[in-house]
């Protein structure tokens, strides 16, 4: 099971990829799993914690189920079944071959994630994982990868987990995240779907590999 984390970044030109994993899940009969950003939605959660100063728990929440409406949004563009458990996504998946989790229920009746805006939907994915219980994930967001200054800096192919510092494009908590969890990750620009298709290939593409697990 190979589970792609498309964040909010991508909201309106999310459409390409999806329908490329949905063309490559079913050709190559591959399962992949996604995992969806809270984008523009969680923004608005930001604003009003900012303004209002509501309760971390609250955000918290909030910003979760903002992750469900994006979900909804690529399930339609994608034309790919979404659901909001692990049980229903793991029984259809066999035939579906590709689905989308709205992982609201899921995050919130756990509550295995610290409330903080710490924690992204790029650190709740690395929750769904492991829950998954895969090794590796997929980030596909907006940018090539990772770079040794940002925003203009070199991009690095590789880097452990513990040398990642400063401003990325994944939130700090996700190296830590990483690390205790065993799990590399990939960081690609999914503007281009063609990279995205090469990671789950195992082939060699511009994007920066994150290693957690020794």
């Amino acid at each position: 099971m190979h589970p792609i984390k498309i964040g909010g970044s991508l909201t309106y030109e999310a459409e390409p990829l999806l329908k490329a994993l949905k063309d490559y899940a079913n050709e190559k009969n591959k399962e992949i799993v996604i995992i969806p950003g809270g984008g523009e939605f969680a923004n608005v959660v930001r604003k009003i914690d900012k303004t209002l100063n509501i309760s971390n728990s609250l955000s918290h929440k909030l910003a979760i189920k903002c992750m469900d409406l994006i979900g909804e949004v690529y399930a339609e563009l994608g034309n790919i079944k979404a659901y909001d458990t692990l049980f229903d996504l793991k029984k259809e998946i066999k035939n579906e071959k590709i689905a989308i989790l709205l992982p609201s229920k899921l995050l919130l009746s756990t509550d295995i994630a610290e409330h903080s805006w710490a924690i992204t939907s790029d650190s709740l994915s690395l929750y769904i994982g492991r829950l998954l219980d895969v090794r590796e994930i997929i980030i596909a967001t907006d940018v090539d990868g990772i770079y040794d200054k940002f925003p203009e800096g070199k991009l690095l192919n590789i880097i452990n987990a513990n040398d990642i510092k400063g401003l990325t494009s994944v939130d700090e908590t996700f190296p830590i995240l990483l690390k205790k969890f065993k799990m590399n990750a990939y960081v690609v620009n999914g503007k281009y779907p063609e990279r995205v298709i090469d990671i789950l290939e195992g082939k060699h593409t511009l994007c920066t590999k994150i290693i957690g697990k020794e």
